[in-house]
């Protein structure tokens, strides 16, 4: 298991399913393709009182103006936006 992001945003977006969106300086460096294929299909949220496995409908990744990555995982509508807490950590499960 690798540590993908810490999460920093939560949006459910109706009938799509749940953003969740963070960042990690380690992959600041990394190509997008790079990022998105390292991610996986499967991924686990980490908070202070759970882990929340699910599947990974969509990955993307936007560079910042200073030159940080922001990553958004776009998550299926049965994960339950008010489980994820800061502090959340995203882990890739592969």
């Amino acid at each position: 298991m690798r540590e993908i992001m810490k999460v920093f945003d939560v949006h459910p977006i109706p009938n799509r399913g749940v953003v969740i969106g963070g960042t990690n300086p380690l992959l600041d460096h990394w190509p997008r393709q790079t990022i998105q294929a390292w991610i996986g299909k499967e991924v686990e949220i980490h908070t202070a009182k759970t882990v929340l496995p699910a599947k990974v409908i969509d990955v993307t990744v936007a560079s910042s103006l200073t030159g940080h990555k922001n990553i958004f995982i776009l998550l299926p509508q049965d994960v339950e936006v008010g489980e994820i807490e800061e502090p959340a950590v995203v882990y890739s499960v592969h």
